[in-house]
């Protein structure tokens, strides 16, 4: 009676292992994470364009899109619009290992739209995805990219995954060419 009871448990204990296993394993995720470190999906942004569309960045997938956080006030993010914008004529039609050509997408916390057109003309900032979300600090993209300080740049693959955060502008071009193909 004892050998039976005893086979009975272990066999219990085998099934027990047998669908804990069975529940990590289904548990695991195979998909990156959507976060703000390298090798996460970055989170989807949407904000405004100056002429009042919705701009996602979802929509430059495909391309190798450096996400800019900023504001008109910000005398450092004025400063490298000229070295960013000289790096978008240069690479913009660029083959790279993780993507097809260069793009920025560039999000404006301001909270006076006429101060940020009046600043991305005087900036000379041409590449297309120019927006901005006037809820500033409160933006939902500024919580979810945990933005403390501004100006703040994230390189994005063309699977829409962080491959480099916390860029300074005068590394971006080294970085850029150690990417081409």
């Amino acid at each position: 009676m004892l050998d039976t009871t005893f086979s009975n448990m272990k066999t219990r204990f085998i099934y027990l292992g047998i669908s804990l296993l069975i529940l990590v394993v289904a548990c695991k995720t195979s998909a990156p994470l959507v976060g703000v470190q390298a090798g996460n999906i970055a989170p989807e942004i949407s904000a405004l364009k100056a002429d009042n569309t919705t701009a996602k960045l979802s929509e430059m997938r495909g391309k190798l899109v450096l996400v800019e956080f900023w504001d008109s006030n910000n005398a450092v993010a004025k400063k490298n619009h000229f070295e960013i914008q000289r790096m978008y004529m240069k690479f913009k039609q660029t083959e790279f290992k993780e993507g097809s050509g260069f793009d920025i997408y560039s999000i404006s916390i301001d909270t006076d739209k006429a101060l940020w057109e009046k600043t991305v003309i005087a900036d000379g900032i041409t590449w297309p995805y120019k927006v901005i979300d006037t809820k500033a600090w409160n933006a939902q993209p500024v919580l979810d990219y945990r933005i403390a300080s501004l100006p703040k740049y994230f390189l994005i693959n063309e699977d829409g995954e962080i491959i480099n955060h916390n860029i300074l502008i005068t590394d971006l071009e080294q970085i850029l060419t150690k990417l081409i193909d």
